[in-house]
């Protein structure tokens, strides 16, 4: 009796593992997009079509003095609104074709070549949806810790330009880092930004409420205090402003 006991633990073995093997293993792509079913689903992520937060920035959680406000609309106009405290107010806006940016006291300058290809590219409204034309090649690299959690490593490489490696957690789904080399006014810069304290924002939707950026230069970390999404956006706002008015000198 004992022997067949052993045969049919044996058997019973054998077809668990046998089936284990026969379970379809992840692909880059059937990540992605089981991270936008967890973020909401492409059907409700589709009926947004404006977004408007507001945040505090700082270098640490302890140092949130200044304060952001963000525009987007679709299909791929943004504006980005900085108070830094001590220095005043820097905008950066995307108005479908031109980039720019100001700095306080100065006429707004626009954006050329590789940084103005990279604004372009962060307007893009609702990209996470796009990212089977925003990306030529989509990798599986494994696993690693993102803190204390667990995620899959998918590299996405940009036609002719240079790859994006993204984070998403192995149990939500949920995107938890995104790291690459970014064009910025400093040149070319590694740039890693880590996406947590995600929250309902309605319609079924899910939103990063914080966000860490890790540069060479140091970091920062932004934190939104209040979103809302399809809400009235005049598109003059997208616009580079007109250059400031100087005095004449008097005769």
């Amino acid at each position: 009796m004992r022997a067949v006991w052993l045969s049919v633990g044996l058997a019973c073995a054998l077809s668990a593992g046998a089936q284990e093997k026969a379970k379809p293993a992840w692909t880059a792509e059937a990540i992605i997009e089981k991270s936008i079913e967890a973020s909401g689903g492409r059907a409700a992520m589709e009926k947004v079509t404006s977004t408007m937060f507001t945040g505090v920035m700082g270098t640490s959680p302890d140092e949130m003095h200044s304060l952001v406000t963000y525009y987007a609309k679709a299909p791929n106009k943004r504006l980005v609104v900085m108070n830094l405290e001590g220095l005043g107010e820097i905008r950066q806006g995307f108005d479908g074709a031109v980039g720019w940016h100001e700095m306080p006291g100065q006429d707004a300058a626009e954006f050329t070549g590789a940084q103005l290809a990279e604004v372009r590219r962060e307007a893009i409204f609702n990209a996470p949806l796009k990212w089977r034309e925003l990306y030529a090649k989509a990798e599986l690299k494994g696993k690693e810790k993102v803190g204390d959690r667990e995620a899959f490593v998918i590299v996405l490489t940009q036609a002719g330009d240079k790859p994006v490696t993204q984070y998403y957690d192995t149990e939500t789904f949920l995107l938890l880092r995104q790291a690459g080399n970014y064009s910025t006014p400093q040149g070319p810069m590694d740039i890693q930004a880590e996406l947590s304290d995600y929250r309902d924002i309605g319609g079924g939707l899910k939103a990063p409420f914080q966000r860490r950026q890790v540069m060479p230069v140091g970091q920062v970390v932004m934190k939104i205090t209040a979103l809302k999404n399809n809400v009235e956006i005049d598109d003059a706002i997208f616009t580079k402003p007109a250059p400031m008015l100087v005095p004449a000198p008097k005769k």
